[in-house]
């Protein structure tokens, strides 16, 4: 990403009214976003080489097919989850 630290483009709007600061600002938190995901994604594929894909870190039960398809990278069962506020 562009440094926009000192910029004074910030002041800048486009034809609609949005900051140029304020899309910064979205497109960061998505690339934020992606590269979380990305890291989830990379530590679940080590879990996979490690034989403890799909096994739930709290509780050690299989975490259901189900989940694994709507989270691929889900660390815990959906009780556990519950438990821990995700």
């Amino acid at each position: 990403m562009h440094d926009r630290e000192g910029s004074n483009d910030d002041d800048e709007h486009d034809p609609e009214g949005v900051t140029l600061s304020s899309e910064w600002s979205r497109l960061t938190g998505l690339a934020d976003a992606a590269a979380s995901e990305l890291r989830q994604v990379d530590e679940a594929l080590a879990r996979l080489d490690t034989g403890d894909y799909g096994v739930c870190a709290v509780c050690g039960q299989r975490i259901p097919a189900a989940r694994l398809e709507v989270r691929p990278f889900a660390t815990h069962c959906v009780a556990c989850a519950e438990k821990l506020g995700r």
